[in-house]
């Protein structure tokens, strides 16, 4: 019986070819369309294994990639389309619709990638979320001000990984903002046009939790095939690093089982609203005193999502969106064994460059890690502008009880494991310090 033919559309983020090759290469005649990040040397470490597996080919530079994406499936009678990465998701599903195969509408795809969009699906279908309004000019930034209010959020309405994201408060001097906004999105790789904001009421987190080292939101990990919704997982998160800087998650949830029957309802309706039908789904929720609110939803597999997976309950995340892609049966749901995190050290609020940085074996000797990604190198100037791609490791663990999990963060964020300075204009040093500062100004 020949396998199916599987044409995965990999960009930066999401499960690596590293992780899901050797998951997916034994049950599916697997190609991938390489689409680059702008970074050289990260794609040439992440496609490393890629020729070793599977054929595979560049969507070319500047082109379209739904047109790449559907001559490439039609040449080869692709069965399925995947796309683990934020990046392409919606391409990979456009071109997946013209093709007739499983996928998400296309009337949804719009609400997926634009956060107006989707703020007004939401808002239509009755689901709890924040005051919001679209920004184009300084003059509908000082509209939008007046209309939601502060504290408030100013975030594009096209972007990724907390890119050009702000918080705005009574204090703001609102010219200034604009510009460095602007500024800031149009030099970032990850821009898509002109710069578009979406200006959103900043939602005010309780405290769900007994342990305050958890944070006030938490993400819903579902599997959605024909319109049926099964929720995989909720993710407990850390608190957030100043402005808006995730630090990582952990599961399976610690919350009580009313507290996740009131999340999952949440995310059920924010994934109907938007008419998902087939795709992974990736849901954040902030928890408010009055309940859940939606943050965003994603037609993808959150960061370290498919890794939690596996080592807190052996489920294989990939072999689900493939068997989603294909129309193939889904496995059984996860059945949680032990607790996994992934963790995300911060450096400070600030530019800095980087003076020390571990090794790989030395994160890997801290009891529970799994895996590590050390992405910057001595010398790499880190500037908070960028959102997430500005951390110092990127860290999955696992243990048989959540404080172990805790103790192996308190080790990765430890004084003297990364240092960094100031920069300065000619290059010199302005004095080393640990790259989480010692204070709460730096994390």
């Amino acid at each position: 019986m020949s396998r199916p033919t599987l044409l995965i559309v990999d960009g930066p983020g999401g499960p690596t070819p590293e992780w899901y090759l050797p998951r997916l290469c034994p049950h599916y005649d697997v190609h991938i369309l390489r689409r680059p990040s702008g970074n050289p040397a990260a794609d040439e470490r992440r496609w490393r294994p890629v020729d070793s597996w599977c054929r595979s080919f560049f969507a070319r530079e500047g082109g379209d990639l739904i047109d790449a994406i559907v001559a490439y499936a039609k040449l080869h009678d692709a069965d399925g389309i995947v796309a683990f990465s934020e990046i392409p998701v919606v391409e990979a599903h456009t071109a997946a619709d013209m093709l007739g195969l499983p996928g998400n509408p296309r009337e949804s795809l719009a609400a997926l990638r634009n956060k107006r969009a989707q703020r007004e699906r939401l808002q239509a279908a009755g689901a709890p979320v924040p005051r919001f309004a679209e920004v184009r000019t300084l003059e509908e930034f000082e509209e939008a001000l007046a209309q939601v209010g502060v504290p408030a959020v100013l975030k594009p309405v096209v972007g990724a990984g907390s890119m050009a994201t702000y918080a705005v408060g009574s204090g703001t001097e609102v010219d200034a903002l604009w510009r460095e906004a602007c500024r800031a999105y149009t030099a970032d790789p990850r821009a898509a046009g002109l710069p578009r904001f979406i200006l959103e009421q900043r939602l005010i987190g309780s405290q769900w939790y007994p342990d305050p080292r958890y944070g006030d939101y938490v993400s819903v990990e579902s599997i959605v095939s024909h319109g049926e919704i099964s929720h995989l997982a909720v993710t407990d998160k850390l608190p957030l690093s100043h402005p808006f800087r995730e630090n990582g998650g952990m599961q399976p949830s610690v919350l009580p089982a009313d507290r996740l029957a009131e999340i999952k309802k949440c995310a059920t309706v924010a994934i109907e609203a938007i008419g998902i039908t087939d795709s992974a789904v990736h849901t954040e929720l902030k928890l408010t005193a009055e309940g859940p609110t939606v943050i965003e939803v994603n037609c993808r597999i959150g960061g370290s999502i498919a890794e939690l997976l596996h080592l807190s309950a052996g489920y294989d995340y990939v072999q689900s969106i493939a068997a989603v892609a294909t129309g193939r049966p889904l496995p059984p749901p996860p059945a949680p064994h032990r607790y996994a995190a992934y963790f995300i050290p911060q450096p400070p609020d600030r530019p800095v460059v980087l003076t020390k940085v571990p090794t790989t074996d030395e994160i890997l000797a801290i009891p529970g890690v799994q895996d590590t990604l050390l992405p910057h190198a001595v010398g790499t100037l880190l500037s908070p502008e960028r959102g997430s791609v500005n951390y110092l490791a990127w860290v999955t663990a696992a243990a048989d009880r959540p404080q172990q999990l805790f103790d192996c963060l308190d080790l990765l964020n430890a004084p003297d494991l990364f240092a960094h300075r100031s920069p300065d204009r000619d290059g010199g040093s302005s004095g080393a310090t640990p790259a989480h500062g010692g204070s709460t100004d730096d994390r």
